[in-house]
């Protein structure tokens, strides 16, 4: 995941993959978006982070280039892949692309969310329709925030991440803003390690219109990788985007 407002530091990178473990989704999400790129095309992801998502992709033949804003999760993913043919750049993908041009690009995990303005959101999916080759498909993962739009009081949880490790959790939401503060209390024997981050959530229909003021049309949306129909009881979406030749921003996105 991109560092964005998050501090990723070396030690929430080492223990990122516990932090959020959904191995029962790469294969499909890997299976998702092989799906829809060419034999050997050029793939980006957006907050690459441990390569969970990247590495399958590049192992299939697929060439891959990953962009994080955490030097720490990107050292992490050389670590765990010392082989792999995986392309990484340290970078803020919200303010800045890479100057390549890509089959897929790929922003998954709630990742999108670390772009805290509407502004800076608007900003990402115009770097993305930048980055988009002319029949390219974009593939945005998150979730829909209407259980969280209503929290009242801050949400306390605990994540037992192995035998020696706890993760204290915090989550509170300003509706106003429509923002998310997380904070996380890593509890492993050592001294207590605090950090706090940012996100700017969004609804679908949010996301649709930025896409259309960027140059992009959505062209699918699913609740999963499965391809389970999306509805108003979805917790989250898969939404695939495409290049809007039509679109009268083009120009203005570039």
């Amino acid at each position: 995941m991109a560092l964005g407002n998050a501090l990723y530091d070396q030690k929430l990178a080492s223990v990122y993959d516990r932090m959020y473990p959904i191995d029962h989704d790469t294969a499909q999400a890997v299976e998702f978006v092989a799906g829809r790129t060419p034999p050997d095309g050029r793939i980006l992801e957006l907050g690459v982070g441990t390569g969970r998502i990247a590495v399958p992709l590049a192992e299939r033949g697929f060439r891959v280039h990953g962009v994080d804003g955490s030097e720490a999760m990107l050292d992490e993913l050389h670590r765990q892949n010392p082989q792999t043919a995986v392309t990484t750049q340290f970078g803020d993908f919200t303010e800045e692309g890479t100057g390549g041009v890509f089959d897929t690009v790929t922003l998954l995990l709630n990742t999108f969310f670390v772009a805290i303005t509407k502004e800076q959101q608007l900003g990402t999916l115009r770097l993305v329709r930048e980055q988009l080759a002319p029949r390219g498909r974009f593939v945005l993962e998150a979730f829909d925030p209407a259980p969280y739009h209503h929290l009242e009081k801050p949400d306390f949880s605990m994540r037992h991440l192995d035998e020696q490790t706890v993760m204290l959790d915090t989550l509170a939401v300003d509706r106003s803003q429509q923002l998310m503060l997380s904070t996380h209390t890593l509890i492993d024997g050592g001294a207590p390690a605090t950090r706090e981050h940012v996100l700017r959530y969004a609804f679908p229909f949010e996301i649709d219109l930025l896409a259309e003021l960027s140059g992009l049309r959505l062209v699918e949306r699913t609740e999963d990788w499965c391809g389970t129909p999306y509805t108003s009881a979805s917790l989250r979406h898969v939404s695939v985007y495409e290049r809007d030749p039509d679109s009268p921003w083009a120009a203005v996105a570039g």
